[in-house]
């Protein structure tokens, strides 16, 4: 059951002093490597990151430590409690602002070509179809030329076999996080066409567990090279 375990993301986030605990036993610590070779791979000093639905702050605080500058908002007020606490620790409060808002109110939030990169983890699986053409839209439209932004969520295995055990262990781990929250989350689907219709380059993809979690990171172009 552990590599379909960020389902249970939903579950944990009304205990936020326990999330990264959860997380860790729950994936192993995988989804704390794949943060990391992110933040080592893909981000670089001096860069201003907005990071969608920071949770407790443990992504931005690695990014911080690495020289970048980071805005993170998150709609649980119990998550960016922790986070603010963590964040203060660290001594890092003038590296990441933290605002209370939901990926939905995007558009009332940031002027146009303000980050040089924007990161959604694990995010975009708790939207509808709409929310997330919504949420691409403004992304593009808060990014820098050229700016990067990167996608790391749930999807559904290609091959046959995997995607049988993705079946299996999904439909219990779906029912215990609809009984603990009411709420669910939905598995990726042509998310790259997306991706493209709101003018964005997909520069490279990267598959992790199975092929059920999928890194995409995409360039964001100017609206008449992406039509």
């Amino acid at each position: 059951m552990i590599i379909m375990s960020y389902i249970y993301m939903k579950s944990l986030e009304n205990k936020a002093e326990k999330y990264d605990r959860g997380i860790q036993l729950l994936t192993l610590g995988k989804l704390s490597e794949i943060h990391e070779e992110i933040v080592e791979k893909y981000l670089n000093k001096g860069e201003y990151l907005l990071d969608l639905g920071m949770g407790t702050g443990s992504f931005a605080i690695s990014c911080a430590k690495k020289g970048l500058k980071v805005v993170g908002i998150d709609k649980s007020e119990k998550m960016l409690s922790v986070a603010r606490k963590k964040i203060e620790e660290q001594n890092l409060t003038d590296k990441i602002k933290i605002i209370k808002l939901s990926v939905i109110e995007l558009d009332t939030h940031f002027q146009d070509n303000s980050f040089d990169k924007v990161i959604a983890s694990l995010l975009f699986s708790e939207l509808y179809e709409k929310e997330r053409e919504f949420c691409i839209k403004q992304i593009h439209r808060i990014l820098k030329p050229n700016g990067e932004f990167i996608l790391l969520d749930e999807v559904k295995p290609d091959i046959f076999w995997k995607k049988m055990i993705y079946t299996m262990i999904r439909i219990p781990l779906l029912i215990f996080t609809f009984i603990s929250t009411h709420l669910t989350t939905h598995p990726l689907k042509n998310i790259e066409n997306l991706l493209k219709n709101q003018s964005f380059l997909i520069t490279d993809t990267k598959n992790y567990l199975l092929d059920s979690l999928k890194l995409i990171r995409a360039k964001k172009l100017d609206n008449e090279k992406g039509k």
